[in-house]
């Protein structure tokens, strides 16, 4: 009787292992860290002034330091790009229109907007400003008369 239940527990913890092999094998790996709008969200429709909001996950988030004498590892702020699409990964963001910096690692935003279609892109860049490999999220909202 007691082999039985010994051979019935390890068949049991065999089942177990196989299942859990079986999932990890189904790509669920973790997503990398990830910029994002919280609000609007793509697609709606809104009135001027647009509030805009920002989040991320797996990034940390920082004022820029005074002096950058070299860039911190993981480290980023916010730029948001009106009317336009994200840049390629390792280019400096210019510090002029359509950009605009948040440079005090804020995470809100807001700005009078005409009626119409509009395209935001919300992109992390580095204490430099450069951005970084698919940290840009872009939404297009309406902004209604």
């Amino acid at each position: 009787m007691q082999e039985r239940k010994t051979r019935m527990l390890g068949a049991a913890v065999l089942a177990g292992a196989a299942v859990l092999a079986a999932g990890s094998m189904t790509g669920q790996a973790q997503e990398g860290p990830r910029v994002f709008f919280v609000s609007p969200a793509d697609g709606a429709t809104v009135s001027s002034p647009v509030a805009f909001e920002f989040g991320s996950e797996g990034f940390s988030l920082l004022p820029v330091p005074e002096e950058v004498e070299t860039p911190r590892w993981g480290v980023g702020h916010f730029h948001i790009g009106i009317a336009t699409e994200c840049l390629p990964a390792g280019e400096i963001i210019p510090q002029s229109a359509p950009w605009v910096h948040f440079g005090d690692g804020s995470a809100v935003f807001e700005s009078l907007m005409p009626p119409g279609e509009h395209t935001f892109a919300v992109q992390l860049g580095d204490d430099e400003h450069r951005t970084i490999e698919g940290l840009c999220s872009t939404i297009t909202v309406t902004v209604e008369e």
